[in-house]
């Protein structure tokens, strides 16, 4: 009897334990701690972004043959395309983690930017500091990386015109759609007319995933192009991003910039795309949680976010994000985008994967915040 009495004791002991063991999780604050989960990975994240932010305020940048980035090559011009995308995660990040690494990183971002804008307020792919070892040619102006750079200098406060928006819409179809390059007389003259790019750049290239990044940059002046929205809609109606587009071969890219539109430019006249885009996301989410590789899964974790989708499958890919983050704080690498070159080059870099995953919790951890009574997502704890 004496011995059951002490198996018993031993038995209670070990509850109370786990139970204490497990009240961060199931406790009534689990919201905040669950915020605190996050709050200690985003700053991991944001502190590898500042580790390998460049000196002159840009970010690294590689290419490869292949899409996963193996066997990738470090690019010497400085970029600015990666720096536009992770700025906006900066531009994030300082709302609720306003600190000196941060403002560092933005002040450097916007210096980078401004030192490398051209006339009319416009933005090529590459610096000033182009080299020909990566592009035996010299590129022009696009409106990709215009409306990124614009978008990064106005969320972080600096005071800019509306010249860039007045500027690319000389560039646009007659159905009020943005062609790729801006590719006017003054931007092609300093071209060689036998440059095997001099062609590719006539040809008025229109790229779904690209305007439906141009929209956003429009949307924070409060400026809608209506030719766009309508093509945008029509797209997602007809399910043909599934397919890629010539730039961004992965449909998710596409989600991510139309929901980014619609939820922080607060574009509504985007709203007909949500539910296909949102239909398309929950049916491609595999098992784990994810969506394949680091990049496409953050890409389609902020789109759900984006759209104010709150099932248990964005619960998975969040756990999914966690459990991926690397222990230096950054995410694997792969391909971004491609120049549609024979054979394809791939472009990417672990900050900027970085840069969407870190996008993918800060607004995830919002929305938390946004309903503490809610502790529907505090029964998962990562160590």
């Amino acid at each position: 009897m004496k011995q059951y009495k002490k198996k018993l004791l031993v038995m209670v002991l070990v509850c109370q334990v786990l139970l204490t063991l497990a009240a961060p999780v199931i406790g009534s604050d689990d919201t905040g701690i669950k915020n605190k989960i996050l709050e200690k990975r985003i700053e991991k994240g944001l502190n590898y972004l500042y580790e390998n932010q460049n000196q002159g305020g840009d970010f690294p940048a590689y290419y490869s043959f292949l899409p996963d980035m193996n066997e990738r090559k470090k690019i010497n011009n400085t970029i600015i395309y990666d720096t536009g995308i992770i700025f906006h995660t900066l531009n994030l990040a300082s709302n609720k983690h306003s600190n000196q690494i941060v403002d560092e990183m933005k002040n450097k971002s916007a210096g980078f930017l401004l030192d490398n804008r051209y006339p009319h307020s416009v933005w090529k792919f590459i610096g000033k500091n182009q080299t020909l070892d990566m592009h035996d040619t010299i590129m022009v102006p696009d409106v990709d990386d215009t409306s990124l750079a614009f978008e990064g200098l106005v969320e972080s406060g600096v005071n800019v015109s509306d010249e860039s928006l007045d500027y690319m819409l000389n560039f646009i179809s007659p159905e009020g759609i943005f062609k790729t390059y801006i590719n006017s007389p003054e931007w092609m003259d300093q071209l060689n007319i036998t440059d095997p790019q001099y062609e590719f750049y006539e040809m008025n290239i229109i790229d779904d995933t690209i305007n439906a990044n141009v929209i956003y940059a429009y949307s924070l002046r409060n400026r809608t192009p209506t030719g766009v929205v309508q093509y945008l809609n029509r797209i997602a109606e007809n399910r043909s991003f599934v397919n890629g587009t010539l730039y961004y071969p992965s449909p998710y890219v596409f989600t991510y910039f139309v929901t980014k539109a619609y939820s922080d430019g607060k574009v509504r006249e985007l709203e007909p795309s949500l539910a296909n885009i949102r239909e398309y996301l929950l049916e491609t989410q595999q098992p784990d949680g994810g969506w394949g590789n680091d990049v496409d899964t953050a890409l389609a974790t902020v789109a759900l976010i984006n759209i104010g989708y709150e099932g248990k499958p964005l619960k998975k890919a969040i756990i999914h994000i966690l459990e991926n983050q690397k222990k230096d704080g950054s995410w694997n690498i792969y391909s971004f985008f491609i120049a549609p070159s024979s054979p394809p080059m791939y472009y990417g870099s672990q900050e900027i994967s970085t840069s969407v995953n870190l996008e993918a919790l800060i607004k995830y951890k919002k929305s938390l915040e946004d309903k503490r009574d809610d502790h529907e997502n505090a029964d998962y704890e990562i160590q």
